[in-house]
Formats: C-alpha cells, structure tokens, sequence
C-alpha cells in the first residue's frame, strides 16, 4: 500500500446476532380443560432496543388455546398476550461501545410456534420456539487507498466528436 490512504466514515453493521430461543408459559383458563385441541400464535410484533448497553428485542403475540370441556361436546378459544424480552448475544465487527446514535434493528427468521401443549389440573403449559436476529449499525471509519494515476478513461477528455456522424 502506498502512503496516499484516505479514511471515510460511514455507517456500517458494527454487530450482529441471532437467537433461537424455546420458552414455556403457563395460562390459567376460565374453565378447567378436558383436553387441549389446539393452540396457535397471531400478531407477533417487536422492536430492537439497546437498554445498559445491552442488545434486546421487545415484542408481544397472542396465544390462542382451543380446548374441551365438560362433556367434550363443548369447545372453547382462549386468546392470552406474551410479552417477551430477549437479550440477544451479538458478535461484534470492531471494539467499541454501542452509542445512542446507533440503528438497531430486529428481524424475525421464524416466527413463534407452538412446540407442545399440555395441562394439569390448575393450568396450560404451553412451549413455544421462535428466532430473532438483530443488526447494530454504527458510525465506522474504513481506510481506502488513493492512486494518482492517469486512468485510460482520462484519454477520451480530448477526442472531438462530429455531431453529424450518423447522419
């Protein structure tokens, strides 16, 4: 590299990080169930956040629980809300802090789906999977190097043109 070297701010991906995560809540509902027929997550949103320092994403989604009771004959849906905060584990690109001024933002590779459902006598315990990926770009300094020398293009600068050529 010669010694003509240029350094350019811009911003750029400072850290990333990708989070498969299984948790398992626990709904009461209002009535006791005889058996559990289904269970489907809706409406998942959530937003990235840098809170002490720390990536994480916020969101929330409803739980639906379609379940029997009393003489099997009679179903009922349950709908209940999660909220959620994942602290996501992130690799960085340099060695800085993360800064206010820092864009954070939030991808989701697979939505949340229920894994198993299952139910005692006081609840429904439900395991649900989903995986969040996070992106922090950031003011960053890259070093290019400048040459000097005369490109072929520069050549084309003297030559006239004849506007009449196709004519």
């Amino acid at each position: 590299m010669s010694n003509n070297i240029r350094e350019i701010y811009t911003k750029a991906i400072v850290a990333k990080g990708k989070k498969l995560s299984k948790n398992t809540y626990n709904f009461n509902l209002s009535t006791l169930p005889n058996d559990i027929l289904g269970c489907w997550i809706s409406n998942h949103h959530y937003e990235a956040a840098i809170k002490n320092r720390v990536p994480k994403i916020i969101g929330t989604f409803d739980v639906h629980i379609w379940y029997s009771c009393h003489d099997e004959l009679d179903s009922q849906v349950e709908k209940h809300q999660v909220t959620y905060i994942d602290d996501m584990q992130v690799s960085k690109k340099e060695n800085r802090e993360f800064e206010m001024s820092d864009q954070v933002k939030a991808r989701c590779f697979e939505k949340p789906k229920c894994l198993s459902a299952s139910f005692n006598q006081q609840n429904v315990t439900i395991e649900i999977e989903k995986e969040m990926q996070i992106e922090i770009s950031g003011e960053t300094c890259i070093k290019v190097e400048v040459k000097n020398e005369e490109e072929v293009w520069d050549e084309f600068d003297d030559i006239e043109i004849n506007p009449d050529f196709i004519k």
